[in-house]
C-alpha cells in the first residue's frame, strides 16, 4: 500500500480566519500538540476567502490550512465517512460557503515515524520533520491519519486516493512518503 501527504492545490482559493483572526488556526495547533484538545470545539469559527486569492478558482472540495483541521464540502467529507468514519471529529465552522463542514483529523498513530530513515532535528518541544519515512507495519490499515511525531500533517493511503479520484474531488495534491 502507498501512502500521501495532503496540501490543498494552489490551484484554488484558500480559507482564513474572518478578518485576519487566527483562532482556528492556533486552536488547531493547540489540539495537534496536545495542549489543549477541547480547543477546537470551544467555539464556532468564522472563515473567509483569502483575500490574495481573487485571481484563483473557488471549488475546492478540500481546505488544509488549518491542518489538522480540515474544511471539507459535503462530498468530500461523504468520501472521508466512506474510507476512515473513525478517523475524524466534527468542527463547527461558518464558511462563505454553506456546503463547508469542519473537521479534525482525529487517527494520531504512534510510532509511525521510521526514526532510522526519516530527516529530522530533534528539539524539546519535538521534531522539526524534513523529510519522513513511515513505518508500515504501524500505519498498515489505516487510510487517514496523522503521525505523532509530525502532528500537523494528514497523510492518507491510496485507497483514499483513488476513491477520491474517482468521485473527482478537486483541490487535493497528493505527495507520496515512503512507508517500509
Amino acid at each position: 500500500m502507498k501512502y500521501y501527504y495532503i496540501t490543498q492545490s494552489d490551484e484554488f482559493k484558500t480559507l482564513v480566519g474572518k478578518g485576519d483572526e487566527l483562532a482556528l488556526y492556533d486552536a488547531a495547533q493547540q489540539y495537534a500538540f496536545g495542549k489543549d484538545f477541547s480547543a477546537v470545539f470551544s467555539r464556532q469559527y468564522e472563515l473567509e476567502f483569502n483575500s490574495d486569492d481573487k485571481r484563483k478558482k473557488d471549488g475546492s472540495d478540500v481546505f488544509t490550512f488549518f491542518s489538522p483541521v480540515l474544511v471539507l464540502t459535503s462530498k468530500a467529507k461523504s468520501l472521508l465517512q466512506s474510507i476512515a468514519s473513525d478517523s475524524f471529529v466534527d468542527v463547527d465552522v461558518l464558511s462563505p460557503n454553506p456546503d463547508h463542514l469542519g473537521v479534525v483529523v482525529d487517527a494520531k498513530i504512534d510510532g509511525a515515524l521510521n526514526k532510522e530513515l526519516s530527516e529530522f532535528d530533534e528539539y524539546p518541544n519535538g521534531l522539526v520533520v524534513y523529510k519522513l519515512v513511515l513505518n508500515h507495519q504501524a500505519v498498515q490499515g489505516f487510510d487517514v491519519f496523522r503521525v505523532t511525531e509530525n502532528p500537523l500533517s494528514i497523510y492518507v493511503s491510496d485507497r483514499f486516493l483513488e476513491a477520491a479520484k474517482r468521485i473527482g474531488l478537486k483541490g487535493l495534491d497528493f505527495k507520496e512518503v515512503e512507508a517500509v
